[in-house]
């Protein structure tokens, strides 16, 4: 390396040789040069400090400069975007009084609509009954009324005064068309029934009639908005009339001619101009009708092939038109959704346009769905109520524990078995949850689906380890019926759960069911087997019957409404109260992992909000939720029968203070004015721990034997609403019973009347009628018969029978017989309902208890004021002497009823009867009364009574006193004859479900037992010339018409074998001067069996049915009329076979009945495609059938399908 060396400085010669030098010249340089390098560095700075000041000032003034511009900037900005938010503002206002006048002219003009079409509704219904009869000489002083009977009494060919009384008003009109062409004036002639104005205008159709040798015009009435539009296609109809081309007009708008053989409608002014110039501009009549000739082979086979898809396209189209066609073939006119859909008016989803929340207005969509979110996010917050207090609440309230059995079967491992049994009951039609799977997919696969379940299943119940899509839900929600629908409050919140947790939630539920039953006590009627809502109607009447006798007891019933109850359930009082009850520690793991950690969105108007959490309140939609409900609820029951200090009704030692279905709860309150303040802390102190909060503005009152002026001390003090009347359960009860039948029967019928009006004009079949009336009406009279069983008077029965009459018949004379119509469809009628039958079969539904002896408490307060047991009035009569009996108003009714039916239920002594409890239930009030069946056995063919000893085993209670009573009564009764072997009433006594049913469908035999013969088959019999035996027509009812879902197919048959068509020789026999010759061929009198099947026109017609049918199925029929009218066989074809003819003949005497009034028989090409229609819609069930998982018997077409294949090609 190279070593530096200073300039002038001698070489360095060796340190070690070369003597030390002074080092201090060199330290001076080196200073010197030091201090210059420091005074320049220092001036440098200076320098740069200078330079850096003089930057700083250049860079404020520019900063301010730039402060300036942008504060003027800024300003400038602003004043920018106030006139921005000012043009906005302008613009939205601008664009709601826009929105505003929008709606309100649409309004304007759909109420101007509605006015118009109510208007011309009513002009023409008013119409229906009114002629115009035109070139009526007009004379001075003239009795035009007196003309006017005289002219339409000779064309009807009746008397004068006949004709009189068939009209109504008859007075003069002045018409432009009479002012043109000065002719008189026309006469309008009102007229009392539209069937004699149908037969004079068809008469007239027929016949001209003249008056002074002048010819009279007879037209039909139609509206003046009618006439209006219809002026617009009078170029149009002058010259269809001109060529003679028919035409019709339609209802609503346009015509429909029939031109070349050819239908068209024409439904606007430019639509009737080019169709006009088509007619004008035909060349020629005779070449089209050639050409048309030529072309109808092909024609028809074309159309024959658009009837004839094959399998894929068949398969393809099953998918498109499952609910299209095949929904009304399937559907249409029976019990149903599609009846329903038909039936209730137009119910669009609930769509939320507005909110109002205090003095806002929210008609956005974001903010209608953040008011939701908000809402619903602060009503299942948790309240944070204190866990101390609820322990310390639970602690006090001395809960019941449950015994092991209990626990056993609450804890028990989660089988295969209930898995399938949950996913077997669930609902195919409702609504999937979050992840959209329905319930058909888990029916499908549900042996491979169970096993995985069961595992999920069992980690919950040890591990508490709960799948989070099972913690999901989408809300949707509800209107509240009869409120506000802009507050955010009265929309009831349906939670839509995913199926595998709602099959999850089923098994436990069916689990709690069980365990509640004996848990909770019967005053909770909710939601548990074997107890009914009617238990707590039937209540409260006895307790108004009891306190109108005891009128010196003041009685309030507060029927209490709870705020959002299944929604405010508090988590950790449910918590801690299964664990206090000593539930089990699986059955506390499924609760616990249930009710954590849950999250679900609103949908509002099709959109969803954000995740809401949900820290509270069982989920209405889960099956577990009313009976978690009720299990809380019973805690607060328990409090109010325990304490001492809430004074209810008390009737022969039996405590009345409180009913309650689910969350509707009513208490008996006596001396209300003393005792409501402790009935209201109780129920206020388990509300603020359970979160059961009381509705004070919805919760009411009725009040008995209580001043008004007490009535508003209540009013002030608690601040309950006392009323007249209140609505519990769908019952509306008041302080009197006698008000009933008036509020609650009476009212019904009014609406039911409205609805039957409404659904006359909906074009239903007649067993669409029937069908409306059993799906629709008779649930309604069902509820209110087993709720109150009051009618002692038919006439109003009576009364229900005209209206549905009425509606059945549209108001015109029955064609089926009445006994006929209400009988059972396997026995050849229509099952129409009997409302009289159902009335009495409620009736002995509610004294069946009476005979059971089981419902200790209600019998005490039915049997109020009774001086003997429920036996002596059931057997011995002993109403007969003791008057009191009747006083009561549910009593009598039903009494009534069981002596018309006693000696058809029981005509010995029934071996259910207890003699003892007959004599002595006032004075021993024993739970348990010893019958018949205990007390007696046959010995040696005789019957004889056990002795004292042997009773003494079965009841200890018997001393020697009662075996002498029920010895006395044993003696009487022998001789009448005890009942042997099993009756009807003692299954329906033993029976638990579908007992109304059942004891309508014995009533209803016995009613039509005199019809077993019924007019319509001797008719019939009489026709074919044999007797039609029993088992023939039972073929039918019970087999051939189960050979199709389709009710018109059905209702053909029905139609034909009860001989519904009006006929010449039947018309002939209620008007005068028609001709009662056949109309098909003008020779011979027109019966129905003459025109059906001996006319030679039907002759024709049967014998190439019968030639098609036999090349078809490949068999040999014979040509007689049950086969081709009744489907009556007596060879065996094969079922496949059988069916196929059953349903091709039907199809023939439909086409057949559509041209029931015309001379022409029906073309053979209109039979060929009515099958096809039966066939693809039968092909179509099965195949939507199939793909449901609920595959019905393939009917095999292919014969069918092979022979119009090779005789229309493909």
């Amino acid at each position: 390396m190279a070593h530096y060396k200073p300039k002038g400085e001698k070489e360095t010669k060796d340190l070690k040789t070369q003597p030390r030098r002074s080092s201090i010249p060199e330290d001076m340089n080196l200073r010197d040069m030091m201090r210059d390098m420091m005074k320049e560095v220092y001036r440098m700075q200076e320098k740069q400090d200078i330079l850096q000041k003089m930057v700083q000032e250049q860079m404020s003034d520019m900063r301010k400069e730039w402060k300036e511009d942008l504060g003027e900037m800024k300003k400038e900005m602003n004043q920018i975007q106030e006139d921005l938010r000012e043009l906005r503002s302008e613009k939205k206002e601008l664009r709601k009084i826009q929105e505003t006048t929008q709606k309100e002219i649409k309004e304007i003009l759909e109420r101007n609509r509605k006015m118009e079409r109510k208007q011309e509704e009513l002009e023409a219904k008013e119409m229906e009954f009114q002629l115009r009869l035109r070139n009526i000489v007009e004379e001075p002083r003239e009795d035009i009324r007196l003309t006017v009977v005289e002219i339409l009494s000779n064309l009807l060919g009746c008397t004068e005064r006949e004709m009189e009384e068939q009209m109504d008003r008859t007075y003069r009109v002045n018409t432009i068309y009479a002012k043109k062409n000065k002719t008189p004036r026309d006469v309008i002639v009102h007229l009392t029934r539209k069937v004699i104005r149908d037969e004079i205008l068809k008469i007239n159709n027929r016949k001209q009639i003249y008056f002074k040798e002048k010819k009279v015009a007879i037209l039909k009435e139609q509206p003046s908005s009618v006439i209006n539009r219809r002026r617009k296609y009078t170029p149009l109809t002058d010259e269809l009339k001109k060529r003679k081309i028919k035409f019709k007009w339609e209802r609503e708008e346009g015509l429909m001619a029939t031109f070349r053989e050819r239908k068209y409608w024409i439904t606007t002014e430019e639509g009737a101009k080019e169709f006009l110039r088509k007619i004008k501009s035909e060349k020629g009549k005779d070449r089209e009708e050639e050409e048309h000739e030529n072309n109808e082979r092909e024609k028809k086979k074309k159309r024959l092939r658009e009837f004839s898809p094959d399998k894929e396209e068949m398969e393809e189209r099953a998918n498109q038109l499952k609910y299209i066609k095949q929904d009304y073939f399937q559907n249409a006119n029976k019990p149903g959704r599609w009846l329903a859909r038909r039936l209730r008016k137009k119910r669009e989803a609930t769509v939320v346009t507005k909110l109002k929340e205090a003095d806002k207005i929210y008609t956005q969509e974001e903010e209608i769905r953040n008011n939701f979110a908000k809402f619903y996010k602060k009503l299942y917050q948790d309240e944070q109520i204190n866990k101390e207090r609820i322990t310390e609440y639970i602690g006090q309230c001395n809960i019941q524990r449950i015994s092991e059995e209990q626990r056993e079967e609450l804890n028990k491992e989660i089988t295969e078995g209930e898995i399938i049994k949950a996913i077997k009951s669930m609902k195919t039609n409702k609504a999937p949850g979050p992840d959209g799977l329905t319930a058909i997919y888990y029916k499908t696969f549900q042996n491979e689906i169970t096993p995985y379940l069961k595992k999920i299943m069992s980690e919950i119940r040890q591990q508490k380890k709960m799948p989070s899509t099972w913690k999901e839900a989408n809300i949707c929600l509800i209107h509240k019926e009869n409120s506000d629908p802009e507050n955010v409050k009265n929309y009831r919140p349906i939670s839509l759960l995913n199926v595998d947790y709602k099959i999850f939630s089923n098994v436990i539920a069916e689990r709690f069911k069980r365990f509640l039953k004996d848990w909770v006590k019967e005053d909770q009627t909710g939601f548990l087997p074997d107890r009914h809502q009617k238990e707590n109607v039937r209540t409260v009447i006895d307790l108004i019957e009891y306190y109108e006798i005891n009128n010196q007891k003041e009685v309030m019933l507060l029927a209490l409404d709870a705020e959002k109850a299944f929604d405010n359930v508090n988590w950790n009082f449910v918590k801690m109260l299964i664990k206090e009850m000593d539930i089990g520690y699986y059955c506390q793991n499924i609760i616990e992992a249930i009710y954590e950690k849950q999250e679900t969105k609103i949908i509002i108007n099709g959109q969803e909000t954000n995740k809401i959490k949900i820290e509270k309140g069982t989920r209405q939609g889960c099956p577990l939720s009313p009976l978690i409900f009720i299990l809380t609820l019973e805690i607060l029951l328990n409090e109010i029968r325990k304490e001492k200090e809430l004074k209810g009704a008390t009737i022969q030692g039996k405590e009345y203070k409180v009913r309650a279905y689910a969350d509707d709860l009513i208490c008996i309150i006596e001396e209300p004015l003393k005792k409501l303040t402790k009935w209201m802390e109780t129920i206020n102190k388990f509300g603020e721990v359970a979160g059961f909060k009381i509705n004070m503005d919805k919760t009411k009152a009725i009040t008995k034997n209580i001043t008004k002026k007490n009535q508003e001390r209540i009013k002030e003090k608690w601040n309950i609403q006392v009323s007249t009347k209140i609505n519990y359960l769908g019952i509306i009860i008041t302080p009197k019973n006698l008000q009933l039948l008036e509020n609650n029967y009476t009212k019904k019928w009014k609406e039911i009347k409205k609805e039957l009006e409404a659904w006359g004009k909906l074009n239903l079949s007649l067993l669409g009628r029937v069908a409306s009336v059993k799906m629709n009406i008779l649930p309604k009279m069902i509820f209110l018969f087993q709720n109150l069983p009051i009618i002692r008077n038919q006439k109003i029965i009576n009364g229900w029978k005209r209206d549905l009459m009425k509606y059945i018949w549209q108001g015109k004379k029955a064609r089926i017989n009445y006994k006929n119509m209400i009988e059972e469809k396997n026995k050849g009628g229509l099952a129409m309902v009997d409302l009289k039958l159902y009335f009495e079969a409620s009736a002995l539904a509610w004294f069946r208890d009476w005979a059971k002896m089981e419902k200790d408490k209600i019998l005490t307060l039915e049997g109020i004021g009774l001086r003997s047991g429920w036996h002596s009035y059931i057997w011995y009569e002993k109403e007969k002497k003791e008057k009191n009996f009747g006083n009561h108003f549910v009593r009598s009714a039903i009494l009534k009823i069981w002596m018309k039916y006693k000696s058809r239920l029981c005509n010995k002594i029934p071996l259910w009867l207890s003699p003892l409890e007959a004599v002595q239930r006032r004075e021993m009030g024993w739970r348990r009364w010893p019958r018949y069946k205990e007390l007696v056995e046959k010995k040696e063919g005789e019957w004889k009574l056990k002795s004292q000893q042997e009773m003494h085993k079965i009841d200890k209670n018997i001393s020697w006193f009662q075996y002498w009573q029920v010895k006395e009564k044993f003696t009487k009764d022998k001789s009448f004859g005890f009942a042997e072997g099993e009756t009807f009433w003692d299954k329906i006594m033993i029976s638990g479900k579908k007992i109304i049913a059942k004891i309508y469908k014995k009533l209803l035999e016995w009613d039509t037992e005199r019809e077993n013969t019924k007019k319509y088959q001797e008719k019939w019999s009489k026709n074919i010339g044999r007797e039609i035996r029993k088992e023939e027509w039972e073929e039918i009812w019970r087999k051939k018409l189960k050979y199709t879902c389709a009710i018109d197919l059905k209702e053909n048959w029905i139609k034909m074998a009860h001989r519904w068509y009006w006929t010449p020789k039947k018309l002939g026999k209620c008007y005068k001067n028609v001709n009662t010759k056949c109309w098909k061929c003008g020779e011979r009198e027109g019966t129905l069996f003459h025109i059906w099947w001996t006319c030679k026109e039907a002759e024709k017609y049967w014998g190439k049915i019968r030639k098609r049918l036999q090349e078809m199925l490949e068999i040999r029929i014979p040509l007689k009329p049950e086969i081709f009218l009744l489907g009556i066989t007596d060879q065996k074809f094969g079922k496949n076979k059988d069916k196929l003819l059953f349903l091709m003949t039907t199809a023939a005497r439909i086409c057949f009945a559509k041209r029931w009034k015309e001379k022409r028989i029906p073309e053979e090409e209109e039979w060929i495609i009515r099958i096809m229609e039966i066939r693809n819609m039968d092909r179509l069930t099965y195949l939507l059938s199939k793909n449901k998982g609920e595959a019905i018997r393939e009917t095999d077409w292919s014969q069918i399908t092979n022979y119009l294949n090779k005789e229309y090609g493909k």
